[in-house]
Parts: C-alpha cells; sequence; structure tokens
C-alpha cells in the first residue's frame, strides 16, 4: 500500500464545523437528515452531540469518541443531556470513552469482524461545508474546506484498506473518489468523533470512529501555498514526508483518503472499559457482576477466575445470571460457591482469541 504522507491533518478542535464534504453537491443543506432506503438506520439515530462534535454511545453507561478533541462537557442525545462522570484514554489509539451518570435506552452495536476492506460505510460528522474549487492547470482537482455551522451531515464512502499505525492499533481508510458513491464523502475539520458504520447482516454497526485526513497540501517543493482540501486528485501537489516536500504523481487520479480509528482493533480494551465489574457475598456464595458485550467466544472470550492467595489462579466454575440485556450489551451475574474456604477472591479476565 502507498504509504500516505504523515497523517498530520487532523480533524482538530480548531473551529465549530458543520458537516461532511460531499461529492455530488456543495448544497449545505443536503444530507442534512436521517438517511433512508437501504442506508435506514445506519447510525444517525446513535449520533449525539457532544460540544462542537459528535459522541456515539455504546453501553447503557458509555460512549466513544476522538481522544484528540479535548473533553466537549456533557453528551445531548435525542434531546436529553447525559451527564459525565469519568473518561477514559485508550492508551494505544485516538479512542475515548466517556461514563454518563444515568443510562442510555439505545446505543450502537460494535463491528467486530476483521474484513472492513472493500464494506460500504456511512459517515456521520460536523465538518466544514465545501468550500471553493481546487484547481491545477485549470483542472478541478477537489474543494477547499469551507465555512461551518455546527450542523451534522451524512455520506457514505467504501473501505478500500487498513492502514497499521501502531501494534495493536489501525485506522480504516476510504478515498475520496470521482466515480465513487451517489452520497461519496470526505472528512474536515470538525468532524473528528464522529462515526463510521458498517452493515452486517442487516443490522448497521460502528466500525470506526474519525480521526484524520490526508494533508496539507502544498503548491510546490519549498511548502508554500498550504492548504487543507477535500482532493479527488492529489496529483500535481505536494505533501511533507517528514524531510522533504514530496510532488504527488502518477498515471490515474490520486484521491486523498479519509481515516477513523477502526473499532475491531480496539474491542479488547473497549470491553475491558465497559466491563466495570463489582463483587458481592452472601453467606458461602461471592459473585462477581459485569456488563459484556453479547459477541460470538471468538470475538470475545470473558472468564472468571478464583483465588485464595491472589497468587495462583484457576478458571471458577460459576452459576450465571443474565441480569439484563439492553441491545447487544448484557450484564451478568457469576456466582462461585466458596464451600468451606476462608477467604476467596474473583476476577474477571477478556482475552481475544
Amino acid at each position: 500500500m502507498e504509504l500516505r504522507s504523515a497523517l498530520v491533518g487532523l480533524l482538530c478542535f480548531l473551529t465549530s464545523a458543520e458537516a461532511v464534504i460531499l461529492y455530488r453537491t456543495g448544497d449545505p443543506n443536503e444530507n442534512r437528515t436521517a438517511p433512508s432506503g437501504d442506508l435506514a438506520n445506519s447510525g444517525w439515530q446513535y449520533e449525539g452531540q457532544w460540544g462542537g462534535f459528535l459522541g456515539t454511545p455504546i453501553a447503557p453507561f458509555f460512549f466513544i469518541s476522538a481522544q484528540h478533541i479535548g473533553h466537549q462537557g456533557d453528551l445531548v442525545y435525542n434531546g436529553t443531556t447525559y451527564h459525565v462522570v469519568a473518561e477514559f484514554n485508550d492508551p494505544e489509539s485516538d479512542l475515548k470513552i466517556l461514563q454518563v451518570a444515568q443510562p442510555f435506552s439505545t446505543f450502537a452495536p460494535l463491528y467486530s469482524r476483521s474484513d472492513e476492506a472493500g464494506k460500504r460505510i456511512a459517515e456521520f460528522g460536523r465538518g466544514t461545508q465545501r468550500g471553493t474549487p481546487v484547481t491545477l492547470n485549470s483542472v478541478e482537482q477537489g474543494w477547499n474546506w469551507g465555512a461551518g455551522d455546527g450542523a451534522m451531515r451524512w455520506g457514505e464512502n467504501i473501505v478500500s484498506g487498513i492502514y497499521p499505525i501502531g501494534e495493536n492499533n489501525d485506522l480504516l481508510f476510504a478515498n475520496f473518489d470521482a466515480n465513487g458513491l451517489p452520497n461519496e464523502c470526505h472528512l474536515s475539520v470538525g468532524d473528528s468523533g464522529g462515526a463510521a458504520f458498517i452493515n452486517d447482516n442487516g443490522t448497521w454497526k460502528l466500525a470506526g470512529i474519525n480521526y484524520t485526513v490526508d494533508g496539507p497540501f502544498y503548491t510546490d517543493a519549498a511548502g508554500n501555498g498550504a492548504f487543507n482540501a477535500a482532493l479527488f486528485d492529489m496529483r500535481g501537489f505536494y505533501q511533507f514526508d517528514g524531510t522533504n516536500f514530496v510532488q504527488i504523481t502518477g498515471a490515474t487520479p490520486q484521491p486523498s483518503a479519509l481515516y477513523p480509528t477502526r473499532i475491531s482493533k480496539r474491542l479488547l480494551w473497549i470491553a475491558r472499559v465497559i466491563a466495570t465489574p463489582a463483587v458481592t457475598h452472601s453467606g458461602n456464595l461471592l459473585s462477581l457482576t459485569y456488563t459484556k458485550f453479547d459477541l460470538p467466544p471468538s470475538d470475545l472470550a470473558y472468564t472468571i477466575e478464583q483465588s485464595t492467595d491472589l497468587i495462583s489462579w484457576t478458571m471458577a466454575t460459576t452459576t450465571d445470571e443474565i441480569v439484563s440485556s439492553i441491545g447487544s450489551v448484557q450484564t451478568v451475574k457469576s456466582t462461585v460457591n466458596g464451600g468451606n474456604a476462608n477467604r476467596l477472591f474473583l476476577r474477571l479476565r477478556l482475552t481475544r482469541p
């Protein structure tokens, strides 16, 4: 895969902004209500207003967004304000999970498969409008980032592939093709924290959180004329490779891309954050209650282990009760009979086979 020059075009919090950029039109009123047809229920219903950005509920007391946009206060979701009480920054990616005081009644299921490449994504954000055309030698090659007004818009694209940026962190990337989908879209400043959804056998699931884009671009090898834009052809412009300003070339158009953080790669960390295990006891019965994603064991394995000395641990024999089940999330109470043990400790182990 061609290395995209330095992912420095972060969708950061420099300004309030309006929406994803569409290829087919620059009309700022387009795609500002929930999509219909085969894109119905594709994620719009799961997006909450988090300051000037978006956050996506993923469990009864948790929503997810982008770490680099900082803290944006409370989340407004379906007209209700949810008060943030804790936040968790992923040490290996740009993801941030926030815990709220009152439970969400609905939240997005997660895409756990590793087959995102080639799949269609529904994109949501609050980035800028499509700005003025970008031309080179009188040929239009894309559009500058324009003005913003804070509204949300949706678009669509195809995942072109996976961009690894660490041992335990990947980005999805989707090219802004001139011959793309009817609502082919790109991202700009302000779209950070918005979501990318993939249809999994009829159910749209959260597959990525908007992180960055290709850019900035330059007009010469000296680094002059810096600009940010949604380009369906980057040829003729320059990007900084960390040392030099290198011209983008090729026999065919070279579209710029958008890059959401890949949810499936960080599924284990996400599951650990929302688990919040709590221990109770009654007589010689010791119980551990935790929250889990209702996913196949091949995606995530939840195991209760026990110890009498906090040194040696073995798998516990448990009696399990599903306390509640909402959407793709369950609250489970696992009980162990301690018998005649003077002391007993339980812990929850999460693994990804």
